[in-house]
């Protein structure tokens, strides 16, 4: 069994995470999902992951996307950390701690990028352009 050391994150890494596609709502993310699991909010580390590697450990990743938050803005959220927590067989998995309220899930939801769309989702217009 591999044992990973734990690392400190720098701020401006990324985080990965796996989103079911109930948890999508015309292309916009069910605040909910932005929750603990356990002790943390099960996510991967950009230095060890790419975001395909976080979709293919879904049980059917054919039914999940990815989203990606910069660690920094992750780290201003109020009440929450970030802790590189590798698993024998996930070296880049990482636990974000802190009780996830409503005011949390909204600031997420707010920094949460798409990298990978839950397939057969279409694409969000840009309402930058």
């Amino acid at each position: 069994m591999i044992s990973w050391t734990v690392e400190k994150i720098p701020d401006s890494d990324f985080l990965y995470m796996r989103v079911h596609q109930m948890w999508v709502r015309e292309g916009e993310l069910v605040p909910g999902v932005l929750r603990n699991h356990g002790e943390g909010m099960s996510t991967d580390w950009s230095r060890y992951a790419r975001p395909d590697d976080t979709r293919r450990r879904a049980r059917d990743p054919s039914r999940n996307g990815v989203i990606e938050m910069g660690v920094e803005a992750v780290r201003r959220v109020p009440g929450q950390s970030v802790e590189h927590r590798p698993l024998p067989d996930n070296r880049a998995h990482t636990d974000v701690l802190g009780d996830k309220d409503e005011e949390a899930r909204v600031k997420f939801r707010r920094i949460a990028r798409w990298v990978l769309r839950c397939p057969g989702e279409p694409p969000v217009a840009d309402s930058t352009t």
